[in-house]
């Protein structure tokens, strides 16, 4: 999104960028107060009559690093579960990993994310983003859904994507989200560099995350681990 506050190309696209939470922008999205939005890759299949912008998302291909289930006890002893329910998709991920990968049908419990609190009322917990990317020691079993996908698929994982209706995301839209795609990913350290304070996160940590951790292409792999991922919440009923 830097390209359209950080370029005077973006700045004369006319487009405005909001900024909010990822449940926030899918009811903005639903209700068509905005045209497209970088949202959670589940709400492509919660809702008829979404499409998604081609050739930008946000990916991992294996270990994802900040999309993680952190346990008190070995894995095949987890029963209950506290989930981190700010992201639809890792909270979907998670269920289809412990169930496809473990054998698990473990109890659910939305929480605050937080994980002493989170360990205080379950066996595990699933934290995404900074705090998931957070290094808690060597005393929790930790499962990286990324990795567990690739086991299980062989594929990459679309966390999330450029997501509208086919009348509001047009062609020239979908050239512009290209274009801040391209000058992001050609920007990568400037941006680490900007941020990795305020995500209280070392400049070395924040650089490897988004230059080695994180892929932004959506290709045909990429396009095929997000059918397959749709096929999956349905098959599990979590959509």
């Amino acid at each position: 999104m830097r390209w359209f506050t950080d370029t005077e190309e973006g700045l004369a696209s006319g487009v405005e960028v909001i900024e909010a939470v990822p449940s926030s922008l899918a009811r903005m999205l639903e209700a068509r107060e905005i045209a497209a939005a970088l949202v959670s890759s589940v709400e492509l299949f919660r809702r008829s009559g979404f499409i998604h912008a081609p050739g930008c998302a946000v990916i991992a291909d294996g270990a994802v690093e900040s999309v993680r289930v952190f346990s008190r006890v070995p894995v095949e002893k987890i029963r209950n579960v506290a989930l981190d329910t700010s992201s639809l998709t890792s909270v979907a991920l998670t269920k289809i990993v412990l169930s496809e990968c473990y054998g698990l049908t473990p109890r659910y419990v939305p929480c605050a994310p937080d994980l002493a609190r989170m360990l205080e009322v379950a066996d595990a917990a699933l934290l995404i983003g900074d705090l998931g990317y957070r290094d808690y020691g060597p005393d929790l079993y930790t499962i990286d859904l990324g990795t567990e996908w690739k086991l299980l698929t062989g594929l990459p994982f679309v966390y999330a994507c450029w997501v509208g209706y086919p009348d509001r995301m047009d062609t020239e839209l979908v050239r512009q989200l290209q274009a801040a795609k391209e000058w992001g990913t050609r920007n990568l350290v400037r941006i680490a560099d900007g941020e990795y304070e305020r995500l209280e996160e070392t400049r070395s940590r924040a650089r490897h995350y988004l230059t080695d951790v994180m892929r932004y292409t959506l290709g045909e792999r990429e396009e095929s681990a997000l059918a397959l991922f749709g096929e999956k919440v349905r098959s599990h009923g979590l959509v």
